[in-house]
């Protein structure tokens, strides 16, 4: 993983009204606070940092640093923020809603701040609110980070399940892992002879996303680099440009969680709509690439798929509160049944590991 805290702040529109709202979405390994113009309804800006491991204490202090410098980059005056939604892990969560307060922030002191509700100890908000840009009929639905989420209508009922992952699938466990953010190799192809790789917006190479890093184990692989055990021939590295890479390690580290989602994934599966939500999917060649390499079901090829839904949620349920009473609901009357097909899921991981 990326090493260097970093951040980048992007500003989408030149116009804006005097109430926003800042959408905060942290990870294990960045931090997103997209700013979202309520009165005109659309993305005003966003600012991330990464390049660090978050936990509960960091963000604390990562976030409101964060805030005011994006404030600053921007020109979003404090007054224009008028609430603050965060979404996290469940720890992390429950630790910023004990510790942090709009003044905290650097914000006016009757900011609302929200967190959406979690489903449960391993299900956090983070999903809850992707869950709320789904349309209210059957489907399968998952979000790929450090674990994944995979939730299914099934009638009435909503079943959830949550798996831990290695770090393949949010860069936190590639040696040159980064988000998709501008720095990071997006997209590997191979264009005859020449191995050929894009930057997003062309920016210095910081990094290799997770997307990027599929499509380079995915060539690999057809090429014969690695075999159908994960074993790298004749090479340590698999240089992508003149400095990053990807190592035998990478290569375990997918071939890890190809497994582990192949198997989670297996085990649903729904007639109507599939939604796929994470890092992989900042370009629709990561789709392309996690089913070739086994990782997502042939049958998933038709997915909607988004790089973040889980801003969008919270920006829905900023703006809306109808949404933020679907959240409520969503959270209240979802079953997590992990417990129940672990041992199911078990047994189909070790048959997935081969390429």
């Amino acid at each position: 993983m990326l090493e260097k805290i970093t951040s980048r702040h992007v500003k989408l529109r030149t116009e804006r009204s005097a109430e926003l709202a800042a959408a905060c979405d942290i990870t294990q390994n960045s931090l997103t606070i997209e700013f979202f113009d309520l009165p005109m309804n659309r993305v005003f800006a966003r600012s991330v940092l990464f390049g660090t491991e978050i936990g509960a204490k960091s963000s604390a202090e990562l976030l409101p640093r964060l805030m005011v410098t994006a404030c600053r980059e921007h020109g979003i005056p404090a007054s224009a923020v008028k609430s603050v939604g965060i979404a996290a892990d469940v720890h992390v969560a429950e630790y910023l809603a004990a510790e942090l307060s709009a003044s905290d922030l650097y914000l006016s002191p009757d900011t609302e701040i929200y967190f959406p509700p979690f489903i449960s100890m391993g299900i956090s908000g983070r999903f809850t609110a992707s869950l709320t840009t789904i349309p209210d009929e059957k489907f399968t639905a998952a979000d790929f980070g450090k674990t994944l989420c995979i939730a299914e209508k099934r009638g009435e009922e909503l079943v959830c399940a949550a798996f831990p992952l290695t770090g393949a699938f949010d860069g936190s466990g590639l040696e040159s892992g980064m988000p998709a953010e501008d720095g990071a190799i997006e997209t590997v192809r191979r264009d005859e002879k020449t191995l050929v790789y894009e930057v997003i917006n062309d920016a210095d190479c910081l990094g290799i996303c997770p997307c990027g890093a599929s499509m380079a184990v995915d060539l690999m692989r057809k090429e014969g680099i690695v075999d159908a055990d994960g074993i790298m021939y004749d090479r340590d590295l698999f240089f992508i440009g003149e400095d990053y890479y990807i190592s035998q390690a990478d290569v375990r580290t997918i071939q890890s969680d190809k497994a582990r989602t192949a198997s989670a994934l297996s085990l649903f599966g729904s007639e109507n709509g599939i939604f796929l939500s994470g890092e992989p999917f900042s370009s629709p060649d990561g789709l392309k690439a996690l089913i070739s390499l086994g990782a997502v079901p042939e049958r998933f090829s038709r997915a909607a798929f988004a790089r973040n839904s889980v801003l969008r949620g919270i920006e829905n349920c900023l703006k809306s509160p109808e949404i933020r009473e679907q959240a409520e609901k969503i959270a209240r009357n979802a079953r997590d049944i992990t417990e129940e097909i672990l041992l199911e899921y078990d047994e189909k991981y070790l048959n997935n590991l081969n390429f």
